[in-house]
């Protein structure tokens, strides 16, 4: 009879909150606040290694940070170590170190990536702002040989991100007279490792504003920065070697439904992102950054999951492509303030505060909350579209010369097929455009090696119309028109 009275209340929440009782995002666990399985303080970061396995970065007050790593992660398991709780941590921090007099301590460390080589990448707020490279070996998080650092120069870093080639990207938090506000260095591998001054191999002047978190593509031909300041994301195509230009295609702002509310207000933004390579995801998390005088209400924090290519939502149901964290913590306690206890399962942060977001390898999502001192997992049930670009060789003779053939079927709905040919190995560029000459999308955008390749366009999210796709390379430039007919 309880659990039946538990079930019907839960239902009637959802309904008082606007959340579907078939919402189709749910959080497996959120880890305790406790001595046992706790960070101890604010987690504002979460680095993911793979599914269960994570680091979490605190940062106290916005000063003294450290590192927590989880293995096998639940609700209540997983932590490997532990550097206090509350007060007691008030002057702990991580120190970056060589093992001798070259020494690093992490403070003011907004955001933090980790890859499944373990290796962990922070983007550090000591004097010279260096990114800070850990690895978690052992049960331990460490400084391996050949004991990378990085300095990147005056200005405060708030974004990190790490593609599979291994290149680096850090993004300043104020860019209001800085010309480098975004800066890519090569791998780890090739940085030099007296004097860690190392110049970046491309950078990019963002427009003056206030930019947070930061997301690349697998391959490094894109990159998604979250403009707090304007309330909207923003994307450079490219590649480290080449450099980055605006995709005008891409387009998301803040919606209505993100309204400041509360007493004082919350001033909301997009925060973190993380690009899910193998669906061409975006997840945004979006809240207010830090608390604001006199208090703070915890009735917002969502995470939004766009289309990669233009922006836009990946579907109209809301309980696709959004995860409302505070709406689901009052559905399932009854409060913004109350994690639960008793029945109920360890899968509620409560204190809605989110600042980052990753994904695992199998498609989980990973978040946080800043004043709720958890990291949450959150799985989606059913199947996420993908808008993801499908690039094929065919095999054959080495063509004779450049050849950008008319895509088929034509009109189409929602997928397309386009041929094209080099004969010689260079880099490329194949994009889709709208009437007025805005992006919609990128298809290539990479070096590639002389023959006859074939690839899959997916129009589920873009309107009936006509719309035009463009071959680029050095010695070869040709365009074709094609209609989307729904």
């Amino acid at each position: 009879m309880r659990q039946l009275l538990q079930l019907a209340l839960l239902f009637v929440l959802m309904l008082v909150l606007g959340v579907s009782a078939n919402a189709q995002w749910e959080c497996l666990y959120a880890t305790w606040d406790n001595e046992v399985n706790g960070t101890g303080r604010q987690v504002m970061s979460v680095g993911v290694i793979k599914e269960n396995m994570f680091v979490a970065l605190v940062t106290y007050r916005a000063q003294n940070s450290f590192l927590i790593p989880y293995v096998d992660a639940d609700s209540g398991l997983g932590r490997k170590y532990y550097y206090g709780y509350s007060s007691a941590v008030s002057g702990i921090y991580q120190v970056w170190t060589d093992g001798g007099f070259d020494q690093v301590p992490m403070n003011n460390a907004f955001m933090v990536k980790a890859m499944p080589d373990s290796l962990i990448y922070v983007a550090n707020n000591d004097p010279d702002h260096n990114v800070l490279v850990f690895k978690y070996t052992s049960d331990t998080i460490t400084v391996v040989d050949p004991f990378p650092r990085q300095q990147t120069g005056a200005t405060s870093l708030f974004g990190i991100d790490v593609d599979n080639n291994g290149y680096v990207y850090v993004c300043t938090d104020t860019t209001t007279g800085v010309t480098s506000d975004l800066k890519v260095y090569k791998p780890i591998s090739q940085w030099t490792p007296a004097g860690h001054v190392d110049a970046p191999i491309t950078s990019i002047n963002l427009p003056d504003g206030v930019y947070k978190g930061i997301a690349v593509t697998a391959n490094g031909n894109a990159i998604f920065i979250s403009d707090y300041e304007n309330r909207k994301v923003i994307k450079y195509v490219g590649s480290p070697s080449t450099g980055y230009t605006l995709a005008p295609g891409f387009n998301w702002t803040i919606g209505p439904a993100d309204t400041l509310s509360g007493t004082p207000p919350k001033r909301l933004g997009p925060i973190g992102l993380a690009h899910l390579a193998s669906k061409n995801i975006l997840a945004v998390a979006v809240d207010s950054l830090f608390k604001p005088s006199g208090g703070i209400n915890y009735t917002t924090g969502r995470i939004y999951l766009l289309n990669g290519n233009t922006g836009a939502p990946i579907s109209t149901d809301s309980s696709m492509h959004m995860i409302d964290q505070a709406a689901w913590s009052y559905a399932v306690t009854g409060s913004y303030t109350e994690r639960g206890t008793g029945d109920v399962p360890g899968n509620v942060s409560a204190y809605a505060s989110t600042t980052d977001v990753k994904w695992d390898e199998k498609g989980y999502l990973y978040s946080q909350s800043y004043y709720g001192w958890t990291v949450e997992k959150w799985r989606y049930i059913g199947t996420l579209p993908s808008f993801t670009t499908a690039v094929e060789e065919v095999g054959g003779t080495l063509p004779a010369g450049y050849s950008l053939s008319q895509n088929y079927p034509n009109p189409f709905n929602p997928t397309t097929t386009i041929e094209f040919s080099l004969p010689q190995s260079g880099f490329v560029s194949l994009r889709v455009f709208d009437l007025l000459g805005q992006e919609i999308a990128t298809l290539v955008n990479e070096e590639k090696a002389a023959g006859s390749y074939r690839a899959t366009f997916d129009a589920s999210n873009l309107p009936s119309g006509t719309y035009f796709y463009a071959l680029k390379t050095a010695g070869y430039s040709s365009a074709k028109k094609m209609a989307i007919l729904k």
